[in-house]
């Protein structure tokens, strides 16, 4: 199973705020910049994260994005629950597939289960777990005010 470009992207704009400290906004484009990815998919999944409620986002000149309470808690699974909707693996799973195997075929019901397996092994896993402790350094994240571990080894 391959997860879609929108859940990827999802999942780090959510790990990256998750990383920060609780009610820290940042921008949609620092977002971009933080996950290095093009600021209209990430404002694309700001806004539907903020739609399912695990971002709340302000408008205006202090605005911008910080995780919800909801995010917070919110895990891997349910999260690609959301974004991932009910993408069929298989042509025959699709309404509009065709098999000609369609009448004997065991695969559909077994990639079912295996779908299913899948999303019961990242049900457990908290997004905000993925970042505990976690502190993020480079360019961008030194200029959103975050300083290297103390154990950092020097830039060369």
């Amino acid at each position: 199973m391959r997860l879609t470009a929108f859940s990827d992207v999802s999942l780090r704009v959510l790990m990256l705020l998750s990383a920060l400290e609780p009610g820290q906004k940042l921008s949609t484009q620092k977002i971009s910049e933080g996950v290095d990815t093009p600021y209209n998919h990430v404002a694309k999944a700001v806004a539907f994260l903020v739609n399912m409620g695990y971002l709340d986002s302000t408008r205006g000149r202090a605005g911008g994005v910080m995780l919800s309470d909801a995010g917070r808690s919110a895990t891997v699974g349910t999260v690609l629950r959301a974004t991932e909707g009910d993408i069929p693996m298989i042509e025959c799973e699709d309404e509009n597939g065709h098999c000609p195997l369609d009448k004997f075929c065991r695969l559909r019901n077994v990639l079912a289960k295996a779908r299913e397996a899948f999303y019961a092994s990242v049900d457990s896993v908290v997004i905000s777990e993925l970042t505990a402790g976690a502190r993020p350094v480079g360019p961008v994240f030194v200029e959103l005010g975050f300083a290297p571990p103390e154990n950092a080894l020097p830039a060369r």
